[in-house]
């Protein structure tokens, strides 16, 4: 996961692999990237970065993190609509939200509630979990299918 600044909007927004032209998604504006020697950023050093942007911010479940990503509304997903996987599209693990839409639609529901009572858990999880716990676990991991 790279972590880019957009020149003109100033939002955060990340991308996967390294490219060497980026699109905000927020406002359009393309910019041509460089990477350090590093070959992917440290964690711990984005948290540090954002911590110092945003320290009293955390306190709320829905406010984003440095990755854009709320774990209030992952967990409001997950809680609500859970069982068609919405919560993984979110967090960008479309592998895990296809198994989970699958299971739910072709079994007419059945396999359904097995995926609901997990996505049950996991928005409990989300909602107890504080935003960096959240954040090197669901969305940064390299799982395409994290699970708890």
């Amino acid at each position: 996961m790279y972590i880019h600044n957009c020149p003109e909007c100033g939002k955060q927004y990340s991308t996967q692999e390294k490219v060497n032209r980026v699109k905000c998604p927020y406002c359009g504006a393309e910019t041509n990237v460089s990477y350090s020697d590093q070959d992917q950023p440290n964690f711990q050093e984005q948290w540090r970065q954002f911590g110092n942007q945003a320290s009293n911010a955390l306190d709320s479940v829905f406010t984003n993190g440095p990755s854009g990503k709320s774990r209030g509304i992952a967990g409001l997903l997950a809680l609500l609509m859970g069982a068609l996987g919405l919560h993984y599209f979110y967090l960008n693990k479309p592998t895990a939200g296809i198994v989970f839409l699958l299971a739910t639609l072709l079994t007419c529901g059945i396999l359904g509630v097995v995926t609901e009572i997990v996505s049950i858990i996991q928005g409990v999880l989300f909602f107890t979990s504080t935003q960096q716990e959240f954040e090197q676990k669901w969305v940064y991991t390299t799982s395409n299918f994290p699970l708890f």
